[in-house]
């Protein structure tokens, strides 16, 4: 059995969720002690409850009797079935982050998977659903056919959003009694090398509830955002305006390099900051990572680490971030052979996986 003490670095959610993936991929339980330890409340919340009863349905797995507030984990997988699943997080707790425990697994199910999630799709400390959508699914489209319906967004503090994930596994882990001959067909589909290159397309997509309709929101978290875009040249911005109905107010803006490995930002509109100030921060973020040369973004960055533990591959991030940190020494408790060179080039540092 693998432990892992939940306090590392960061020492927040991202261990736990990337821990309880991993486990579930190659078949070894763990243990997670000192689950955020020092983070004020410490223990599990509930998106973090959720993602492992969620994924443990997935993978038949042990769990240890937990509840919110509980400071360790044990976690016994037997495998991924495929089957519907659902699960409703009962607040707005994100429902990108417990993608982020649940989808990789899926990757590798016997069977088709389908995921039904009830909670938060645009709330703080997380992926925006768009960047989700639009940034991270490329990546994890990899390793299997995922297609994702919105079937309902859902802000701080209702929530109330819901979503729908379904996937097609390419590679079933437990048609392999060697997880090293899994690793190695996985890893036949070719490293994921992603370097700096100069974009051509940027999409913006702005969604706000529908109670900020008649306040112009989304238009004028563009306008902001434009307003610092006209300082690219040759570069094609597309715009997708949409106001949804939702349980609590809320806005968001996030904006993706169109291409082949796209990165991306965003950020969520907030109570006396004006709609055009949030799309003009959003724009000057992504901006930033275009001036430093990076290829990716550093949310993109930690999200990668897993996936490139399996396909192996290299990417530019503009930093080294706590989650990216503490994501690469979670992946290497599995996989000690695992080769991870960090090399400072310039604004920005290249993370290559082998």
């Amino acid at each position: 059995m693998i432990v892992i003490d939940g306090s590392y670095g960061e020492g927040g959610g991202q261990i736990l969720r990337t821990s309880i993936a991993l486990s579930s991929i190659f078949r070894e339980p763990i243990r997670i002690i000192n689950i955020r330890k020092n983070r004020k409340p410490p223990g599990l919340k509930m998106q973090h409850l959720h993602a492992i009863i969620m994924l443990s349905k997935i993978t038949r797995a042990y769990i240890n009797e937990i509840k919110v507030g509980s400071m360790e984990v044990e976690f016994r997988p037997n495998g991924i079935y495929g089957g519907k699943y659902k699960e409703d997080i009962g607040t707005a707790g994100s429902i990108t982050l417990l993608l982020q425990a649940v989808l990789l697994p899926s990757l590798f199910a016997d069977s088709k998977v389908r995921l039904l999630i009830r909670g938060g799709t645009d709330v703080e400390h997380s992926p925006s659903l768009d960047y989700f959508q639009y940034v991270l699914l490329p990546y994890y489209r990899i390793l299997a056919d995922i297609s994702i319906k919105v079937v309902r967004r859902g802000f701080y503090p209702k929530g109330g959003g819901e979503v729908e994930v379904n996937v097609i596994p390419k590679f079933s882990v437990s048609q392999y009694k060697n997880i090293g001959d899994f690793i190695r067909d996985v890893g036949s589909i070719g490293s994921l090398d992603i370097s700096f290159e100069e974009i051509d397309e940027v999409n913006i997509y702005s969604v706000a509830s529908m109670d900020l309709k008649s306040r112009n929101v989304c238009e004028r978290m563009i306008k902001g955002a434009l307003a610092v875009f006209s300082k690219l040249t040759d570069v094609k911005i597309k715009k997708k305006i949409e106001y949804v109905n939702t349980l609590s107010t809320g806005a968001v803006i996030t904006i993706v390099a169109n291409k082949k490995y796209p990165f991306g930002v965003d950020l969520l509109g907030r109570r006396g900051l004006r709609a055009e100030i949030v799309g003009k921060i959003a724009a000057e973020n992504f901006l930033e990572i275009l001036k430093r040369r990076a290829s990716v973004d550093k949310n993109l960055a930690d999200n990668l680490v897993p996936i490139l533990s399996l396909v192996k591959g290299s990417f530019i991030t503009p930093e080294i971030t706590g989650h990216l940190d503490t994501n690469i020494w979670v992946v290497k408790k599995f996989l000690n052979s695992l080769n991870v060179k960090i090399e400072k080039i310039d604004d920005c540092y290249r993370i290559d996986i082998r």
